[in-house]
């Protein structure tokens, strides 16, 4: 003979199985607000609730360093407020596995931006870096922070 109910019914004292029990209730009731109709309102442009719109396209460039290692890049539209910036070095000769290239945000605002390419070398005890010559390419992608 098998028992009647799931293995939560059979744990009458246990409190783990009474939160089981209570999940399990509760995700077969329909939650409040779900569905097409919520969906419907929003595009109708119901008070309170905004309309979804298309996520902002991102912005990119390739920018060569100068002599200091600065790339400025000014963007194509300016923004309201300063964008979120992901900015990657390419490395100008991957060959060399004692030196790496990194980059930093030196500074952003809501039309253009300035980073800066650092290569390091390796030194007894401490590395050393410094900025790279010009020449150096930096993938950049610019995406409006209010998206």
């Amino acid at each position: 003979m098998g028992l009647r109910g799931g293995p939560t019914r059979r744990l009458p004292g246990n409190a783990l199985g009474g939160m089981l029990r209570d999940l399990d209730r509760r995700s077969r009731m329909p939650s409040p607000g779900r569905g097409r109709r919520r969906e419907q309102e929003a595009q109708e442009g119901e008070p309170g609730i905004a309309p979804r719109t298309a996520a902002a396209v991102p912005a990119a460039s390739v920018a060569v360093t100068g002599e200091d290692g600065r790339a400025r890049w000014k963007f194509p539209t300016p923004y309201a407020a300063p964008p979120v910036l992901t900015a990657l070095p390419v490395d100008p000769d991957p060959s060399d596995d004692e030196r790496t290239v990194t980059v930093a945000v030196e500074e952003i605002t809501t039309w253009y931006a300035v980073v800066r390419v650092w290569q390091t070398r390796p030194r007894r005890g401490h590395g050393v870096a410094s900025p790279v010559g010009e020449g150096v390419r930096v993938q950049l992608v610019a995406v409006d922070s209010a998206s």
